[in-house]
């Protein structure tokens, strides 16, 4: 299984450019439809047989609030293999099932600034079904490829369905991880369908040296150490089961991204109530603490924003 986001320097200028209006790229998303003396269909989250018009009008729609050089919306394909067809028959409802769900994966896979998260139903994207591809090279350029070739194509709005968002996918990787996304699909695939191959490539699941894993691990310790001089008793984080969630997540740039964000939010003197649900997933659980606990965390944190504001003190009168 392979998804990817296209990019259209590389995939295709004229074809996928994404700063102005999509009309090209809903254009040229038809030619499979035509080639078959069918009308072209797209699908969402919910609905089937929507016109290639409402495409068009939803996603250009969304452009009010965007600088001129910023990217209206992405173009996603997700890639079955041939073997990967010949097990779900290659049938077209399957697949439109199996893109619902990757659309929900990649709702899940960002981090926003704000700290909150994307509900699959924020998303606006719509996707229609290709059934062949085309030999781009040799004597055979043009001619349409033998055996199973059908593919899916989604255009995704750059902003949430209410303009809140800036999602790019192709952004800070702490705010969108492709290669988690890919790995995701790889095992959704496998547990819609009850497949039992490998579906994503030995690049994407390979195992960290383990030279890497130990110098990720010490940077983690440091951290906690640092964390914990200004927290007593059960406040104090558990160096192992900081480093297990880690692990979990094959100490992927998502975690030291939140890892930072959870030290930020104590040296601003913000309360955290569990900081592993938020290591795990960005989230915070809300817990109704008592007054003198609350206070007794506030000072904790207040110690260690003056100790920062004192260290960039001291950094600035270096410079004078």
């Amino acid at each position: 299984m392979h998804t990817k986001i296209i990019d259209p320097k590389r995939d295709g200028r004229l074809v996928f450019a994404n700063r102005g209006s999509c009309q090209k790229t809903v254009s040229y998303l038809g030619h499979d439809a035509k080639a078959r003396d069918e009308t072209v269909q797209f699908f969402d989250q919910e609905r089937n047989a929507i016109a290639p018009e409402e495409v068009k009008s939803m996603i250009d729609r969304n452009a009010k609030g965007l600088r001129k050089e910023q990217e209206k919306f992405y173009s996603l394909v997700i890639s079955p293999s041939q073997a990967e067809l010949v097990h779900l028959k290659n049938d077209p409802t399957k697949l439109q099932e199996y893109t619902r769900a990757v659309m929900q994966n990649y709702a899940k896979n960002f981090n926003l600034k704000d700290d909150s998260r994307i509900r699959p139903s924020e998303l606006v994207w719509y996707a229609t079904i290709h059934h062949d591809r085309t030999e781009k090279e040799g004597e055979q350029k043009g001619e349409v490829k033998k055996g199973h070739h059908t593919h899916v194509h989604i255009l995704m709005r750059a902003q949430d369905r209410n303009r809140q968002h800036h999602l790019n996918p192709k952004g800070w990787k702490s705010h969108f991880t492709f290669k988690d996304w890919q790995v995701q699909n790889g095992r959704t695939f496998q547990q819609l369908f009850d497949y039992q191959q490998e579906t994503t490539s030995k690049n994407l699941t390979a195992s960290m040296p383990e030279a890497t894993q130990l110098r990720h691990q010490e940077r983690i310790r440091y951290k906690i150490d640092y964390l914990n001089q200004y927290f007593t008793g059960h406040w104090k984080l558990d160096e192992n089961k900081v480093l297990s969630i880690a692990g979990e997540q094959n100490y992927g740039k998502g975690f030291f991204f939140r890892l930072h964000h959870l030290t930020k939010s104590y040296q601003q003197g913000k309360l955290v109530n569990s900081p592993y649900l938020l290591l795990e997933t960005g989230k915070d659980e809300l817990l109704a603490l008592p007054e003198h606990t609350l206070l007794h965390l506030g000072k904790q944190s207040l110690g260690m924003s003056e100790e920062v504001a004192h260290t960039d003190a001291e950094k600035q009168k270096k410079k004078q």
